[in-house]
């Protein structure tokens, strides 16, 4: 299952040897343009691919999204696609349903639940992945959130927000005004092991960096690993 779909996301899936044909579930954690920018591009590559069938859940507003990027505007050109020979099913075999916290369902033995995290003012959940008795939580954007802390009780692994990393001393007063400004909306790297601590999560991955900071943590009485995520990094469960 592919979770969310930032601007390049067909690039980066190429480039982690991804088989696009075969990637045919979808989990959106919010609609912000950072993390759905990449979502017509999925939609028409993985089925230029091969793809036969595409199920999509996502918060309120998920399908109506689909609907004008994908089916209002591209409809036509699909069509022209199928004429040329492309399989209708992998465009017409799509699922796109809004759901809110509290949803869950199994796909192939793993179950997969969807919990509430704080990223005002979007509708926004994080996913918990389970699976021969091993989890993985992801949380999308979010601020400090409860909500959270209890999606990823006892998982293995903890894959988090946190942003709102304190800026550099040189950062522009401008510019640094925007990061602190973000602390409203995402956690910062120390309330991420703060809430895997409260959790007692086994790892915590600290995702979603702004270009001028790097995470700093005091790990205290947090007794996992914490791993400072980047592009491609491949995590074993």
């Amino acid at each position: 299952m592919l979770v969310d779909t930032g601007d390049g996301v067909v690039t980066q899936l190429l480039r982690a040897g991804a088989a696009l044909a075969e990637l045919e579930n979808v989990a959106l954690t919010h609609l912000h343009w950072d993390h759905v920018l990449g979502y017509p591009a999925f939609v028409w590559g993985s089925w230029c691919a091969g793809r036969s069938r595409l199920r999509v859940v996502g918060p309120h507003g998920t399908a109506d999204m689909h609907r004008r990027l994908v089916e209002d505007f591209y409809r036509d050109q699909a069509e022209w696609a199928i004429d040329l020979g492309f399989r209708r099913e992998g465009w017409d075999a799509t699922e796109v349903t809004d759901v809110e916290a509290g949803w869950s369902m199994e796909l192939d033995g793993c179950v997969v639940e969807a919990g509430r995290v704080e990223h005002p003012p979007m509708r926004s959940l994080g996913y918990r992945f389970t699976f021969g008795g091993r989890s993985v939580v992801i949380s999308g954007d979010t601020a400090h959130c409860a909500d959270l802390v209890e999606l990823a009780r006892d998982a293995d692994v903890l894959v988090v927000d946190a942003c709102a990393a304190t800026p550099a001393p040189d950062v522009a007063p401008a510019r640094r005004a925007i990061i602190e400004r973000l602390h409203e909306f995402h956690a910062s790297p120390q309330e991420c092991i703060d809430m895997a601590a409260t959790a007692n999560v086994g790892r915590v991955v600290l995702t979603h960096h702004l270009p001028e900071a790097r995470p700093e943590v005091a790990t205290g009485d947090y007794a996992g690993e914490v791993i400072v995520g980047n592009d491609l990094d491949v995590i074993i469960v």
